[in-house]
């Protein structure tokens, strides 16, 4: 890395951590209380006990493939904001998948986990054809997308899938043995996290040192000059779009397996959203964009115990993430602006 870029990089991340701070320094204040309380309560409620810790990690798994899903996109040049949606597609396929499998645990876990894969990479194909063959903006159809995804889970739970031994609208229950085990008795992480740091640091690799990852990049840098050099670019749009929907709908997978156990109705949380934010934040860098992740659920698991310690709404966790986001975002255009 040139001193020049390095540089850049630091602007940026001081940038991004100053915002943040005025952003959580305000909130203290003007709910009466210390700065240094809140963030202390933070901290501890997102990392200061086993418990803790493994309640942040599981609810990074999700976020850190969505992150790796909406990075791989954007470095080809594909405006996949339709994250949100892949991810109920993947969870719908395992919440109907899940109950019937049989055999041994390992066979129905990777059933079910390929189920949600296909089911996010279908999920997105009307929204890469349509880019395609009609040019309909990707970011259009894909958040078009997100609301039909969240309109079939809410039917789905109330229909075909609702469990029928039950009153509420939520699918039938995964069998415990098919179901993944906490790494720590106690505790809610498991296994899914090491699955989803794997994933992103083989996007790196991919990306950043094979002759593939390049052709890739090249489509989304210069996407005149990856046609003049005679690079596939439709199928690697294509190719992109499929892959981060399939990220996408293994994190919804790994969220019924892991965590839920079941579908319901709403189901997520803005997971997808998030995940393009942790993207963003990582300037598509999906090492960078898994680091965002986890400390975006750091954030989520901190604002509650320090709303209740301190009287800080847990907003903090919303606004926290988008005021990072916006400053990246500034700072990079006004460093354009500059080399420009």
């Amino acid at each position: 890395m040139s001193r020049e870029s390095a540089a850049r990089r630091f602007a940026v991340a001081a940038a991004a951590l100053s915002a943040a701070a005025a952003a959580l320094v305000g909130l203290a204040l003007l709910a009466g209380a210390s700065p240094l309380d809140a963030v202390r309560a933070l901290a501890e409620g997102a990392a200061g006990s086993p418990a803790a810790l493994g309640e942040t990690l599981a609810r990074a798994t999700a976020l850190v493939l969505t992150a790796i899903g909406a990075s791989l996109a954007f470095r080809v040049g594909v405006l996949n904001i339709g994250l949100e949606g892949q991810f109920l597609a993947g969870a719908v396929a395992a919440a109907a998948v899940g109950p019937l499998l049989a055999g041994s645990p390992l066979a129905a876990r990777a059933g079910l986990l390929a189920a949600a894969a296909l089911a996010g990479a279908l999920w997105v194909m009307p929204a890469a054809y349509l880019e395609a063959r009609r040019g309909v903006p990707e970011v259009l159809s894909t958040i078009l997308l997100n609301l039909v995804a969240a309109a079939g889970v809410s039917g789905l739970v109330r229909g075909a899938l609702q469990d029928p031994g039950g009153d509420y609208p939520q699918s039938r229950a995964l069998p415990d043995a098919v179901r993944l085990a906490p790494l720590a008795a106690g505790g809610r992480v498991t296994a899914a996290i090491l699955i989803a740091l794997a994933l992103a640091l083989f996007a790196t690799l991919l990306l950043e040192w094979t002759p593939f990852g390049l052709k890739l990049r090249a489509t989304g840098l210069a996407p005149a000059a990856a046609r003049a050099i005679g690079l596939p670019r439709a199928r690697l749009r294509l190719l992109a779009f499929a892959a981060s929907g399939a990220l996408a709908g293994l994190a919804g997978g790994l969220e019924v397996l892991a965590v839920t156990g079941r579908l319901y109705d709403p189901f997520t949380a803005g997971v997808g959203y998030t995940g393009i934010a942790a993207a963003l934040l990582g300037g598509s860098h999906p090492l960078a964009a898994a680091v965002s992740a986890v400390l975006f659920a750091a954030l989520g698991t901190g604002s509650s115990a320090m709303q209740r310690d301190t009287g800080v709404p847990g907003a903090l966790a919303t606004i926290v993430p988008g005021v990072l986001v916006l400053a990246v975002l500034a700072a990079r255009a006004r460093l354009a602006r500059k080399a420009a």
